[in-house]
């Protein structure tokens, strides 16, 4: 009697420790899973009304394509990579907002000797230093009325000399909508090329507040066109409205004042760009206008 029962405990250790390791593997699956499929949701990802949402915001957007200048990459083949128009020398500063972890687009400048303003409040030190980079220890908020450990962006731009050829990097993990709609247009327009990160652009889209973005883009594309559009791996993607819409959106826009531009605008995929996180598959997707084009 107490051989079988001993038998049943051993029997019943090996179906525990085998039902852990099938739960290890079922874990392992699911979060590649997870990684690698953009998320449904329910009604929502057929609704005609989200895609109109979706369609209304891209068409804030003036889309182009550059006539005489090309395109390149400047920084890493990863997150903090941006693309650019390729006379991107003629910048006499780069205004870079927002840095991180690395801060590989703010040396392609410096080495290339333009001056850089970086800001971010939440590093201790630069990833990289160069005698180009002035590291500003401030938090980019809406303004005017904020703490002294934080700056505007009609503040910064304010301060530059007149006449100066000046460029914006804008990563500044969601801030970057009010910091655009409290920076006077005069301001903006002086501005060569901008290159920007979108944040919460599908979770709008799903919870119907896009006005402060729908703004925004309004009030950049009386100046500004669209000629690079790509979505970042890194905050993934949801399918809504039938049309599978990145969370996060770098876009590249340039003056008008200074760049040609015609109708014909680049694929969103384009050879300049690479997945922000390595070994993820980008995330491919269309413009709305795309849908019905033969």
């Amino acid at each position: 009697m107490l051989l079988k029962i001993k038998n049943k405990l051993f029997r019943t250790r090996q179906l525990v420790k085998l039902a852990r390791e099938d739960l290890a593997t079922v874990k392992e699956k699911l979060k590649h899973i997870e990684e690698s499929v953009c998320a449904a949701d329910g009604a929502l990802a057929w609704s005609p009304l989200v895609f109109e949402r979706w369609k209304k915001l891209t068409e804030c957007f003036q889309f182009k394509k550059l006539l005489i200048e090309k395109k390149e990459r400047a920084g890493c083949d990863a997150d903090g990579g941006y693309v650019v128009p390729a006379d991107w020398r003629k910048t006499g500063i780069l205004i870079s907002l927002g840095i991180g972890p690395e801060n590989t687009f703010d040396m392609h400048f410096a080495q290339a000797g333009i001056q850089v303003d970086a800001y971010d409040h939440s590093i201790s030190r630069l990833p990289k230093e160069h005698p180009r980079i002035s590291w500003i220890k401030q938090k980019v908020v809406e303004g005017p009325n904020h703490s002294q450990n934080e700056i505007s962006l009609q503040e910064i731009l304010g301060k530059l000399p007149e006449g100066v050829n000046a460029s914006l990097k804008l990563d500044i993990e969601g801030w970057e909508i009010p910091a655009l709609l409290a920076c006077p247009e005069n301001l903006l327009r002086r501005l060569r090329f901008i290159v920007a990160e979108f944040h919460g652009i599908a979770s709008a889209i799903a919870e119907g507040r896009t006005a402060s973005i729908e703004a925004s883009w309004r009030k950049l594309s009386s100046y500004f066109d669209v000629v690079h559009f790509h979505g970042n791996n890194s905050g993934g993607g949801r399918v809504l409205g039938g049309a599978l819409i990145p969370e996060l959106i770098e876009v590249t826009l340039v003056n008008r004042k200074f760049y040609q531009t015609v109708d014909g605008f680049d694929k969103v995929s384009s050879e300049f760009d690479r997945p922000n996180i390595p070994g993820k598959a980008e995330i491919q997707f269309l413009l709305p206008n795309e849908y019905n084009a033969e």
